[in-house]
């Protein structure tokens, strides 16, 4: 399954979020605007994502919607991380969000991130984007590593890193509490050499 890429991604507009867009068989990846906000919040204030996710809060205020749009711009800037919104391609629905976050230009590494609007589920949409990410870090960026971490009580989300071509690394026991309960949290990682030599990165 191979991405249209629209608009070259050259470290200058990589700078410049809104030049960047992607396009799949079935989605738009592309850059936050402001006028995204309203369905951004439909989709991240659906409990399921709070109840599977590690560092989304229960209450998503307009404002913090805000805040964290532009935190992502200057983010995109300081190359520290890369988020966008995922739009289906049919009809340009909002439905969700994927990235590369936790940037680390010393180490050459990066972590996927994801979520998906819980009605989306079970399409193999989040895979489709998460692949995207791959060939950007990869393609584009050259890093030696790119990271998953999910709470071990959300094996979908481990799932579409499996599916992704990523291999599990261990578990790491009552890493994060949340709402007075510790959860475990699951690592999984694919190296550079790996995706370039395994063809089911690009086919699963």
């Amino acid at each position: 399954m191979k991405a249209e890429i629209l608009k070259p991604y050259g470290n200058a507009v990589m700078y410049q979020m809104n030049q960047f867009e992607m396009r799949t068989d079935r989605l738009i990846i592309r850059e936050y605007r402001r006028t995204d906000i309203d369905d951004f919040l439909r989709v991240v204030r659906q409990p399921e994502i709070y109840d599977t996710t590690c560092g989304i809060p229960r209450n998503y205020t307009r404002q913090k919607a805000v805040e964290w749009f532009r935190y992502i711009k200057s983010s995109c800037r300081q190359m520290k991380s890369y988020e966008f919104g995922m739009f289906l391609k049919n009809g340009g629905a909002y439905i969700g969000n994927v990235g590369l976050i936790n940037v680390s230009m010393t180490h050459n590494h990066a972590d996927i991130s994801y979520y998906i609007d819980t009605a989306m589920r079970g399409q193999g949409l989040t895979t489709e984007a998460a692949k995207e990410m791959l060939r950007l870090g990869f393609g584009y960026f050259g890093f030696e590593k790119i990271s998953g971490l999910c709470m071990s009580i959300n094996p979908a989300s481990r799932r579409i890193m499996e599916k992704i071509g990523m291999k599990f690394e261990g578990t790491m026991r009552s890493e994060i509490l949340k709402d007075g309960i510790y959860y475990d949290i699951d690592r999984l990682s694919i190296l550079r050499s790996e995706y370039f030599t395994n063809s089911n990165v690009e086919s699963a």
